[in-house]
């Protein structure tokens, strides 16, 4: 039976307080079970992600370091970056160890009571990718794998529950807030029934959407034009238009990795 750690301090670097240009990456969140931040700087080092760690007094003292990251091109290790604690570089470069995502040991650290800044470092601009820090007065590698058992220690860790809040019962769950799950959300809320729209970005329309902004193309039907308007920033008025409808909920940055059925009816969507 694999052996984890049951107490230390995990940071998710998604958590972190300011990205820098460091930019949050979810798109394997299901086979990784969370998102990362990548460092894409076209060649370019990109401006540190920083986060504030809190540290009481009976948590002081050393602390043994892993970073969770990934060495995506072996050999040649184009993602290199560093952590410093309070403006202190640890020696280890992570994401060059020609392995695939793995806890990488950095060392040790003390911490000391109080406040604890943590700093991600790009070397490179070529694709950093890292995923959490974990710090532990054990010497035990974090669990590696993606399974419910990992699941669940990195959720003890956080203080998260282990079952999923209820948000209420609908009657149509549109899972992705694309341009076509906007317009099935928006629909189905004005036919009348309970909609739900799970989306996990940030934003409403997919390539429509202001992070990229590729508006939609070809013939258009009324709904289509009526949801591919903008905002002076850019931003698709889709979610004011679902915001505006009584019986519509609209869930960012929420992701579907499960449903509970009994034979054709879905009772849940966790």
């Amino acid at each position: 039976m694999e052996t984890f750690p049951v107490t230390g301090f995990l940071i998710e670097a998604e958590s972190f307080d300011h990205y820098g240009g460091w930019v949050l990456d979810s798109q394997f969140e299901l086979e990784m079970g969370s998102p990362y931040l990548l460092a894409h700087g076209n060649g370019k080092p990109v401006a540190d992600a920083t986060n504030t760690l809190v540290v009481g007094t009976p948590d002081a003292g050393p602390h043994h370091v892993w970073v969770y990251a990934k060495d995506w091109v072996p050999g040649h290790h184009p993602g290199r970056f560093t952590l410093a604690f309070n403006g202190v570089a640890l020696d280890t470069e992570f994401g060059a160890n020609d392995k695939d995502w793995t806890w990488q040991h950095g060392g040790t650290v003390v911490l000391e009571p109080g406040e604890t800044e943590l700093t991600l470092h790009d070397l490179t601009g070529f694709c950093g990718r890292c995923d959490a820090i974990f710090l532990s007065t054990d010497n035990i590698p974090p669990p590696g794998s993606v399974n419910e058992a990992t699941r669940a220690w990195r959720r003890h860790l956080r203080g998260l529950p282990d079952d999923p809040v209820s948000e209420g019962n609908f009657d149509v769950i549109v899972v992705g807030g694309g341009v076509a799950g906007a317009a099935a959300a928006l629909t189905a809320a004005r036919l009348g029934d309970r909609v739900a729209l799970v989306q996990d970005r940030p934003y409403l329309g997919g390539n429509a959407s202001m992070e990229i902004g590729l508006s939609p193309r070809g013939i258009r039907g009324p709904l289509i034009e009526e949801l591919a308007e903008r905002h002076p920033n850019g931003d698709l008025i889709a979610k004011q238009l679902l915001d505006a409808e009584a019986n519509a909920t609209v869930f960012l940055e929420y992701t579907v990795y499960n449903t509970a059925t009994v034979d054709s009816t879905i009772l849940s969507v966790d």
